[in-house]
């Protein structure tokens, strides 16, 4: 009876100290820089050049407003009597407009690029699912949230390949 006892404490043990080595195995672990994904990706480059040609149209509309204040400043200081009196009103409403028109560029280009990149960062964690399902990751962590790792865990250039052949 004690030797019964003996041997099945010694295989529960074994047991479980058997478990987490064979958990451990079956653990697969990759690591993912998001912002190389941002940066390095066809469809990520795409979607930012669109944006930027989109924001470059609207600043040479500024830049024309800004140089038509300069005229009309440099009106300003060499007029004289109820003429300048006039261009100084008119004046002063053009650079309201190019104030607000100024304001309004700036949050329209945070508006833009976040809205961009939350759609980026959601088709980016549909490619990290996919690849994790297909080369059997069981854990995927981001880059930044890592303190060391080995290059080995990085699937960075695998997502960035699937994502660029998924957005041909």
């Amino acid at each position: 009876m004690k030797r019964v006892f003996t041997v099945s404490v010694v295989l529960i043990v074994s047991l479980f100290l058997a478990l987490p080595s064979m958990a451990a195995r079956e653990l697969k672990i990759g690591i993912i820089d998001t912002q190389k994904v941002l940066r390095e990706a066809k469809a990520a480059k795409s979607a930012n050049d669109t944006l930027q040609r989109d924001l470059d149209a609207k600043r040479a509309t500024l830049a024309t407003k800004g140089k038509e204040v300069q005229r009309l400043d440099e009106e300003v200081k060499k007029a004289t009597g109820t003429d300048k009196q006039e261009k100084s009103n008119e004046l002063a409403q053009l650079v309201k407009e190019y104030k607000r028109l100024d304001s309004d560029l700036g949050e329209e280009l945070k508006k833009k690029q976040l809205e961009l990149q939350q759609k980026l960062i959601t088709e980016i964690r549909q490619v990290v699912k996919t690849v994790a399902d297909k080369d059997g990751y069981t854990l995927i962590l981001e880059k930044g949230s890592v303190v060391q790792n080995n290059d080995s865990f990085d699937i960075t250039d695998k997502v960035i390949k699937q994502y660029d052949s998924q957005k041909k």
